[in-house]
């Protein structure tokens, strides 16, 4: 475990790297095409950009040591689906997957652990997309203008590789999380 919080550690710092340079390609020339909430609405430069992603990234890896190092998996489980472990996960009974949605769990440990374990490896994905982008752009890529001519917007499929990311690695997660426990039942009997 170790490793892997040191590898993954090393890979989001090397990413967001990787981001802020492709970024800093347009942002000095003309900082009208960037596309960050924080700088299109609020106005925050360089340095606030810089500043907000440090702490960003800080707490993203605090939660993913607390997963790696801290969170232990539930061990005993009554549910027979994943949907009822989840809901037993986070709010300590069955039948409230779907309030994950839009509720804050009760189990607050369980919640700063899986989004620990989720985004260090969503923010890795979204800043190797976005770093892409921004040099295939800056660079005048020819099939990357062949691209955006067919998609329209390429954003639109960075969002959406984004958001599958992250649902992947959730139900991921979830999956691992209630095989081990499901096996530690088993094992138990």
């Amino acid at each position: 475990m170790k490793l892997k919080f040191f590898i993954l550690t090393i890979i989001l710092l090397f990413a967001r790297g990787c981001d802020f340079y492709s970024t800093s390609l347009w942002f000095f020339d003309n900082p009208t095409g960037e596309t960050n909430p924080l700088y299109r609405f609020f106005g925050v430069g360089w340095t606030g950009l810089i500043i907000s992603n440090i702490i960003i990234v800080g707490l993203i890896i605090y939660a993913f040591y607390f997963y790696s190092f801290k969170y232990k998996t539930k061990k005993q489980t009554s549910s027979k689906n994943l949907t009822d472990f989840v809901s037993e996960l986070y709010f300590n009974e069955k039948g409230k997957f779907f309030q994950i949605f839009y509720k804050t769990p009760k189990n607050k440990s369980t919640l700063l652990a899986h989004t620990g374990y989720v985004l260090v490896r969503v923010v890795i994905v979204a800043s190797f997309l976005a770093t892409f982008h921004n040099i295939c752009q800056y660079y005048n890529v020819t099939f990357y203008n062949t691209f955006r001519e067919l998609v329209g917007r390429p954003l639109y499929v960075i969002y959406g590789l984004i958001l599958f990311t992250f649902i992947y690695f959730s139900y991921r997660l979830w999956m691992k999380e209630y095989r081990l426990t499901i096996d530690s039942n088993i094992g138990a009997m």
